[in-house]
């Protein structure tokens, strides 16, 4: 992707944004070629990991053997504040020395290793809970009884540090790296503030990674905003007025999804609708003659092609981008996605009954 932009722009860029930030992988990127960056996310988790990731702390080992001090003193608290939700799946004893650890890191004063071990914590939760091996969705192992957080703790702490060195290891220092939590569709940045944008937007209908990590969402207290999630899949009343599909969605949203009394029409509906705004927003902040470049796919459902890849285009054209191309990914190995997705765990699968995707980028030009 980013040689494509770089070709298109005839030179390297000096800010690169991406506004499905994610965990950070296209900051990553930048930071390790010297370029500035800026990315916005919407999840707090995601938040939390992108800052941790960029953000690299003088002494790993300092943080593991605080992790290590920490999960080796014993709990005195009887009581905790967490919701019942929360206990159910991790017990009563493991809740009690959560909020043990929580508080006691929320005491520290440097940001970077307050942040570093609330992420090992945030990584302990579900291997120490009833949360079914292998699933995406939360889902109950009937067989499966909480397990002591403290060794998954110190687990999560040691595999995050060895993370950490591998990726820092790259990092030029002196390169500026900006993480919002913020909305796609209302960017916290200036007009022509950046010279490209290089992104993975949500499918449409896609995980609902505040169902994805429910546990830390309850540990630490976290507002879900689901309303402003684009992809979502529920929670979506009737509002179709004015609302006119992509013109390679019009069949699915009129015809197989029987427009707004279904909620796949609503969510196409929804989706398309915050696209549309994330796209102006995208324009907005992107400097005259900037490049972008969105990475996404085109799936087939019930035999037939959801063909997304075409419609974000149409809906960049109609935004105001010029030169909008779209290139085949023919790199097998590199996949934006697997070739489906498992029915039962929720995962994407190359085995996947069903399977069928066609990866594509989409460049456009201001």
């Amino acid at each position: 992707m980013f040689d494509g932009v770089e070709r298109r722009l005839g030179c390297k860029p000096k800010t690169i944004l991406d506004p499905f930030v994610g965990t950070g992988s296209t900051l990553s990127f930048a930071k390790q070629h010297r370029i500035s960056s800026v990315g916005v996310e919407l999840t707090p988790l995601a938040v939390l990991i992108s800052k941790v990731r960029l953000n690299p702390l003088e002494d790993v080992d300092i943080a593991v053997e605080l992790a290590e001090r920490i999960a080796s003193l014993e709990t005195q608290r009887q009581t905790h504040s967490f919701p019942d939700e929360l206990v159910f799946w991790i017990g009563k004893k493991n809740a009690l020395a959560l909020a043990s650890y929580l508080a006691r890191i929320a005491r520290l004063q440097d940001a970077k290793l307050k942040r570093w071990l609330f992420l090992a914590v945030s990584s302990a939760l579900r291997p120490s809970s009833r949360w079914l091996v292998g699933s995406i969705k939360p889902q109950v192992d009937p067989e499966r009884k909480p397990s002591t957080i403290n060794r998954h703790f110190l687990r999560c702490a040691r595999m995050l540090k060895r993370d950490c060195e591998a990726e820092w290891a790259e990092y030029c220092d002196t390169v500026e790296t900006r993480i919002y939590r913020g909305n796609a569709q209302s960017l916290p940045l200036s007009n022509a503030s950046v010279e490209a944008i290089i992104t993975s937007p949500p499918y449409e209908t896609m995980y609902d990674y505040f169902d994805v990590h429910r546990l830390s969402y309850l540990a630490f207290g976290w507002n879900c905003e689901l309303q402003k999630q684009i992809g979502r899949s529920k929670h979506i009343e009737r509002d179709g007025e004015g609302f006119e599909a992509p013109r390679h969605m019009v069949n699915w949203y009129r015809d197989e999804y029987r427009a707004e009394a279904t909620l796949d029409g609503r969510a196409l509906r929804a989706y398309f609708v915050s696209m549309r705004r994330h796209l102006m927003e995208a324009r907005r902040v992107l400097r005259q003659n900037g490049v972008v470049a969105y990475a996404v796919a085109n799936t087939f459902r019930n035999g037939r092609k959801f063909a997304l890849a075409l419609a974000l285009s149409d809906a960049m054209r109609q935004a105001g981008f010029q030169q909008v191309e779209l290139v085949r990914r023919e790199n097998s190995h590199r996949r934006i996605l697997p070739a489906g997705r498992d029915r039962q765990t929720g995962r994407f699968s190359s085995s996947a009954p069903d399977a069928g995707v066609e990866e594509y980028l989409i460049f456009a030009r201001r």
